[in-house]
C-alpha cells in the first residue's frame, strides 16, 4: 500500500525548496517591479477627507463653483485685538483692512468677510477691541497650508495692536501636520532597531535575525506597490504609507518569526533541507496562511465604510497580510532552503547561552493549566472590569485643547473666549434659483427674520455672519462682499455653535439649523437650501463611520467564526477566540477613558489637560488593526495545539505543548509591536498619542494576558470539547465532523 500523500502545503513548500535557484531570481525581478511602482504611490495620495454625494460635499462644491470660479477653497481666519481703539475707530479699520488686502493680494480671487464689509456684530468681541476675519482662498488644503507662512507675514501684526494670531482650517493643518509626522516618523525610526535588537536576543543568529526584517521590507514594498495601483481607480489617503509600514513590520515580523523559528527546529532535529522547508510550510505556514485571513478579514471593515478616506487605509492594510503572506510562503523558503544548517550562521552569543526550549515558558503552562479556574477567574475578571469603563468613552475630541501651543489653536481659543463660539459655522448655501435673487427685497427681509431667529437660540447659536440691514442698497454693499456671488443668485448664512465642530454645542447646531431648513427652502421657491459647513461635515462624517460600524463588526465576527471553525474542526475554540477579542479590545476602549479622559497616568504620556474625547478616527482604526493582530496570536497558538493533538496528544498535553513551544514566538512578536506602536506615544498629536497607546496596550492585553493565560486555562477547563465539531454545524461550514472523543465529561 502506497504512503498516505503529504499535505497541500509541504508539497508546496518542498517545490520551494527544490526550486529556489528558479523561485529567488523570480521574486527579485518581481521586487524590482515593485519598487519602482511603490515610489510612485506619492503621486495618488491625497489628505483630503471628502465625503462625496453628501449634502455637506454638495454645498462645498456650490460654494466652489459660484464663489470661488469652480477651484477649491481652504479658509484662514486671523484674529485682531487693540488694547485701547475698538472696532468703530477709524484707525483700527484702517489698520485691519489693509492687512487683510495684502493677505488677500497673495492669490487672486480670495474672498474676505469681515465685521467691516458685513457689519455683523457677532464677528467681534464683547467689548469691541476685538475681530476676525475669514480669507477663503481658492487653493487645495496642501496649497492653503504651504502658503500659511506668507499669509502670515503679510498680515503681521498692525502698528499699536496685540499680535496677531492666524487660525483656521488651513493654519490649524499647518500647524498639527509637523507633530503627526513626527510621531509617525518616531514610530518608524524605533520600530527597526528595537526589532532587530529583540530578534537578535531572540535567534542568537545575525542570518535568523535580520531574515524576518529583510521580508518585511519586502511585504511592505509589495503592498505599498498594489496600493499605487488601487490608486488608479480610488482615493489614496497619504497616511496609508505609514499604515503598511508599521503593519507591515508587525505582520512581516511576525510570520517570519514563526516561519524560521519552525525552520531551525526542523534542521536541528537532523531534517534535510527539503524536508524541512516542507514541514515547515505544512505547520507554521498553515497558521501564517490563516493568519493572514482572519487579519484581511479584520480590516475589510475599514474596506466596507462610505468613507473613502478610511476605505483606502483598509486597501491598503488589506494589502499588507496578502504581501506577507506571499513572502513567508514563497520566498522565504526558498531562501530558508537555499541557507539550510546556515541560517544560524553569524552568532551573537554562544549556543551555550541560548535557554533550552520552553524552558521560561514549560512551567509557565504547567503553571496556567494546573491552576485554570482561578487563572482565568482572575484574568477575565480583571479585563471585563476594564471593559466596564469603555462605556464612559466619547469620541467628541476637542482639538483647540488638545493643542494649545499652536498659533492656529490659540487664535480659536481667543474666539471661543471673546465670542462664546468659533471659527467654523455651519452655512446654509441658498441658492434662490434665478440671478439676482439674494437681492429681492422679500428676500432679503425673510432671510433677515431667518438670521435673527436663530441669533435668538443663544443657547446653540454665538453668532450669525449676516448683514443685519434689510435696506436693498445697504444689503448689497454689505453681502455682496463674500457672502452672495457675482450674479446674485447664491448666499451663505455663517451660524456658529458656541464650541467646536465636535462639540455638543455643535451637534445641537446641526440638529436646529436641519430642522428649520424646510422654512429657509420656502423663502426661495424654485431654488435649494444646503446645510454644510464644519459641524455639518462633521457630523455626516461620524454618522457614515459609525452608522454601519456595529453591522459591519457583526459581519466580521461571522466571517472570522466560520473562518477558525474550517481551519480547526472546532465550534468552541473560534467562540472562545471572537468572545475574547471583542472582551480585549472593550478593555483597551477602558484603557484609552481611563488615561485619556480621567486622567490616570496620563501626565506620563506627555498629556497634562483634560481630554473631552477619543480622537473619531481612533477607535474604528483600533477594531479594524487590532481585531486581526489577536486573530495572530490565536492562530499561531491553536495551531500548534492542534498539531499536536492530532498526532495523538491528550488534550491537556497538546495545551501545555501548544503554549510551550510558541508563547515563545509570541512574546517576541508582541513585545517587537508594542515597542514599535508605542513610539506614537512619543510624538506632540494627541490624537496619535491615543492610537499608539492604544495599539501597544491592546497587543499587551490580548497577548500576554488573553491568548497566553485565559485561552489555555480555559481550553484546559474545556477537555476534549475544544476539538469537536457536531454533524449538523461541520455541514454549514463545509468541513467533516470531529466527533466527541470519549473523555469530554473530564478535563483532558
Amino acid at each position: 500500500m502506497p504512503p498516505p500523500r503529504p499535505p497541500l502545503l509541504e508539497r508546496h513548500g518542498r517545490r520551494m525548496a527544490r526550486g529556489r535557484w528558479i523561485v529567488i531570481p523570480l521574486f527579485l525581478v518581481l521586487l524590482v517591479g515593485a519598487v519602482v511602482l511603490s515610489g510612485r504611490l506619492g503621486e495618488v495620495t491625497t489628505s483630503e477627507q471628502s465625503m462625496p454625494g453628501s449634502e455637506g460635499a454638495r454645498g462645498i462644491a456650490l460654494v466652489e463653483e459660484h464663489f470661488s470660479d469652480g477651484r477649491e477653497t481652504s479658509d484662514v481666519q486671523p484674529v485682531f485685538r487693540h488694547p485701547t481703539l475698538t472696532v468703530d475707530d477709524p484707525g483700527y479699520r484702517a489698520a485691519v483692512t489693509a492687512a487683510l488686502g495684502r493677505a488677500a493680494a497673495l492669490v487672486p480671487g480670495t474672498r474676505v468677510v469681515s465685521y467691516f464689509d458685513t457689519g455683523s456684530r457677532d464677528m467681534v468681541g464683547q467689548d469691541g477691541h476685538m475681530t476676525f476675519a475669514t480669507l477663503s482662498y481658492p487653493l487645495g488644503e496642501q496649497e492653503a497650508m504651504d502658503l500659511v507662512p506668507a499669509i502670515r507675514d503679510a498680515i503681521g501684526t498692525p502698528p499699536g495692536f496685540s499680535p496677531t494670531l492666524v487660525g483656521g482650517d488651513a493654519a490649524m493643518s499647518h500647524d498639527i501636520e509637523p507633530g503627526v509626522e513626527d510621531s509617525l516618523a518616531r514610530a518608524e525610526m524605533i520600530v527597526l532597531p528595537v526589532a532587530l535588537l529583540i530578534l537578535l536576543v531572540f535567534f542568537g543568529s545575525a542570518v535568523s535575525a535580520l531574515l524576518p526584517l529583510l521580508m518585511a521590507g519586502v511585504a511592505i514594498t509589495f503592498a505599498m506597490a498594489g496600493t499605487y495601483v488601487a490608486g488608479q481607480g480610488m482615493e489614496i489617503a497619504d497616511l496609508v504609507t505609514n499604515v503598511i509600514t508599521l503593519v507591515g513590520v508587525a505582520l512581516g515580523v511576525d510570520y517570519s518569526l514563526l516561519v524560521v523559528s519552525r525552520f531551525r527546529d526542523e534542521i536541528r532535529g537532523g531534517a534535510d533541507r527539503v524536508t524541512a522547508t516542507g514541514r515547515t510550510v505544512a505547520t507554521a505556514g498553515r497558521a501564517v496562511l490563516l493568519s493572514g485571513v482572519t487579519v484581511a478579514i479584520g480590516l475589510a471593515v475599514l474596506v466596507a465604510l462610505p468613507v473613502p478616506f478610511m476605505r483606502s487605509l483598509g486597501v491598503g492594510g488589506m494589502l499588507v497580510p496578502v504581501a506577507a503572506v506571499l513572502c513567508a510562503l514563497t520566498i522565504l523558503p526558498a531562501t530558508l532552503a537555499a541557507l539550510g544548517p546556515r541560517v544560524d550562521s553569524l552568532r551573537v552569543y554562544s549556543r551555550r547561552w541560548r535557554l533550552r526550549e520552553a524552558a521560561v515558558w514549560g512551567p509557565i503552562a504547567r503553571a496556567v493549566t494546573g491552576r485554570a479556574i482561578p487563572v482565568a477567574a482572575v484574568v477575565l475578571v480583571g479585563l471585563l472590569a476594564l471593559a466596564g469603563q469603555s462605556g464612559g468613552m466619547s469620541i467628541h475630541q476637542d482639538q483647540l485643547a488638545d493643542s494649545p501651543g499652536l498659533e492656529s489653536t490659540q487664535a480659536g481659543l481667543l474666539v471661543r473666549d471673546e465670542l462664546g463660539g468659533t471659527f467654523n459655522p455651519n452655512v446654509y448655501v441658498i441658492d434662490t434659483g434665478r440671478p439676482g435673487g439674494a437681492y429681492d427685497p422679500a428676500t432679503i427681509s425673510s432671510l433677515a427674520g431667518v438670521a435673527d431667529g436663530l441669533r435668538a437660540e443663544a443657547g446653540v447659536v454665538s453668532g450669525v455672519t449676516w448683514p443685519t440691514t434689510t435696506d436693498p442698497a445697504a444689503f448689497r454693499a454689505a453681502a455682496g462682499q463674500g457672502l452672495v456671488d457675482a450674479s446674485g443668485r447664491f448666499a451663505l448664512m455663517q451660524v456658529a455653535p458656541h464650541g467646536d465642530e465636535m462639540s455638543p454645542s455643535a451637534r445641537a447646531l446641526n440638529a436646529l439649523m436641519s430642522d428649520r431648513k424646510e422654512d429657509v427652502a420656502a423663502i426661495v421657491p424654485g431654488g435649494e437650501v444646503l446645510l454644510t459647513g464644519a459641524p455639518a461635515v462633521t457630523n455626516e462624517f461620524t454618522d457614515a463611520l459609525y452608522g454601519p460600524f456595529p453591522w459591519l463588526v457583526a459581519g466580521v465576527l461571522v466571517l472570522t467564526l466560520v473562518a477558525l471553525m474550517r481551519a480547526f474542526r472546532s465550534w468552541l475554540i473560534p467562540l472562545m477566540a471572537v468572545v475574547l477579542s471583542g472582551v480585549s479590545l472593550l478593555a483597551t476602549y477602558g484603557l484609552l477613558y481611563l488615561v485619556f479622559q480621567r486622567g490616570f497616568g496620563g501626565g506620563i504620556l506627555g498629556v497634562d489637560h483634560d481630554v473631552r474625547g477619543i480622537a473619531l478616527w481612533v477607535p474604528v482604526m483600533l477594531f479594524a488593526f487590532l481585531f486581526g493582530i489577536s486573530m495572530d496570536y490565536q492562530v499561531f497558538l491553536v495551531e500548534r495545539m492542534r498539531e499536536l493533538r492530532d498526532d495523538g496528544a491528550a488534550n491537556i498535553d497538546a495545551v501545555r505543548g501548544g503554549l510551550a513551544g510558541t508563547g515563545r514566538v509570541v512574546g517576541t512578536a508582541a513585545m517587537i509591536m508594542i515597542v514599535a506602536f508605542g513610539g506614537f506615544i512619543a510624538g506632540s498629536d494627541v490624537g496619535m498619542k491615543e492610537f499608539g497607546f492604544g495599539l501597544a496596550a491592546a497587543v499587551a492585553v490580548d497577548a500576554l494576558l488573553v491568548r497566553c493565560l485565559i485561552v489555555p486555562a480555559l481550553m484546559r477547563l474545556a477537555g476534549e470539547r475544544n476539538w469537536t465539531m457536531p454533524h449538523g454545524l461541520a455541514r454549514v461550514v463545509r468541513v467533516r465532523p470531529r466527533p466527541a472523543a470519549r473523555t469530554i465529561g473530564g478535563l483532558r
